[in-house]
Parts: C-alpha cells; structure tokens; sequence
C-alpha cells in the first residue's frame, strides 16, 4: 500500500507537522494529513511498565523514559494540552490511508512496535525504520515481508549491501545534510540503490532546493514544513503536464 502518489513522490510529515504543532501529538499527526500529507514519521520507545509510547527523546522533563511508569507519563501534559500518546493511539486516530513510518528508537521496542502494528491492521501501510540494525533484525524475523527501512546519517557505503542481502530491506532513509556534502557522489549512491530496487526517503528536507537538487531519485520525502513540500509537489506535477 505504500506507493507513490501523482507518479512524483510520497511526503510523510516529521512527527507530525512539526514545523507548526508540538511534535509527536496526535494533533500534530493529524494536521499533517489535513495539509497535504500522505502519512507520517513518528518514534517508539518503553516506558519503565512496557508500554510503548511515542517520543523521541530517551528523556522528558530531565527524566529518563525507562523510570518513568505510563501512568506517571501521563501526569506530563505538552502546551497543547495532550500527553505523550501510545503507538496505537496514533494509529486509531488517523485515516487508514495514512501512511506509516514508524521509527523504533531502541531493540526492545522492535518487537512490540511489530505486534502492536500488526493488531492495528497496519502493517501494509507502515515502514518500520531504525538506526538500530538489530531492531530490523528482530522485525524482519517476525515477518519476512515488512517493510524495514535502514536510517542513516554517515558512511552508508561500509555495510549497506550486507544488511541487504541480510534481511532484505525495503528502503535506504538517508539524512539530507550529509548528502548535500557530496552532491554528485551521493547521486551516484542513491541511484545505484534505486536500480537495486530499493526506495529511498530523505529525511529531514525543509528546504525546496533539495527537491530539486536530488529529482528522480527519491521516492519519499519527510520533512517538518508539510505545506511547503506539499507545494512544490503540486509544482513540479504541473511541470509534467
């Protein structure tokens, strides 16, 4: 289910619309799909009672997430009044078209991110990505046709076809800024990789240069500016026509 829309490009919205609303709420999550986008990136991690939260940061209010019992977290409200949602909160509360990319901040999350997913009915819809390899590992044993997308920031060339050949993985995340050091051998990388087969989202482009700097050879977009992006896509479509 996840596949390009308009022949350009998917647009998934950095914990939300970040840019505008406080990261990782609900209200973020939705915002996004209201102003254009086609899904969203959020995080996962454990709370001390193994609940599986939505956060990104290991820490809230200078307190370490693994101490911290759901129902303590809950007593932390954000400036929009919201709490810290569960990963199947986000999921029930948007539309089942919304596409999903679900980054599993640390190992022991993998296996419930999977679990909870799947209860969900929205592991067609989701991409599960992580720094972590041995998060992909654990996804990848419980389902050998997940999506699991490889996140990287540096060096990427060291081992990516390895853990290919591994666990078979759906996408390369690649973060923008590293890229941009190197246009024309980062070109060379990502287009190797999409003669692979492999899809490639670049994370986080707020910036519509880089759009044009890389077109044609990404096949997602994460970014916290979702009306923006969601603009230039409008753009570019119409240059086609």
């Amino acid at each position: 289910m996840i596949k390009k829309i308009m022949n350009e490009f998917l647009i998934l919205g950095h914990r939300g619309y970040r840019a505008k609303f406080v990261e990782n709420t609900i209200e973020a999550f939705k915002k996004a799909r209201e102003y254009g986008a086609d899904g969203i990136e959020y995080d996962s991690r454990l709370t001390k009672d193994g609940t599986l939260v939505v956060l990104h940061d290991d820490n809230i209010n200078n307190r370490k997430l693994k101490k911290l019992t759901y129902e303590e977290l809950k007593q932390i409200h954000f400036k929009n009044g919201e709490t810290i949602p569960m990963v199947e909160e986000v999921i029930s509360n948007l539309d089942e078209q919304a596409i999903l990319n679900l980054e599993i901040k640390e190992v022991e999350a993998a296996v419930p991110s999977y679990v909870i997913t799947k209860r969900m009915n929205a592991i067609d819809r989701t991409l599960f990505s992580s720094f972590k390899i041995d998060a992909l590992r654990k996804v990848r044993s419980l389902d050998k046709s997940a999506k699991v997308g490889l996140l990287i920031e540096y060096d990427p060339l060291k081992y990516v076809d390895e853990l290919n050949k591994e666990i078979d993985l759906y996408s390369l995340n690649l973060w923008i800024d590293a890229l941009k050091d190197n246009i024309e051998i980062s070109k060379e990388f990502l287009h190797k990789w999409k003669e692979k087969g492999l899809k490639i989202f670049l994370w986080t482009v707020n910036d519509p240069k880089d759009l044009h700097t890389f077109k044609g050879l990404y096949d997602g977009i994460i970014t916290d500016e979702v009306e923006k992006i969601v603009e230039v896509r409008r753009q570019i479509a119409k240059e086609k026509l």
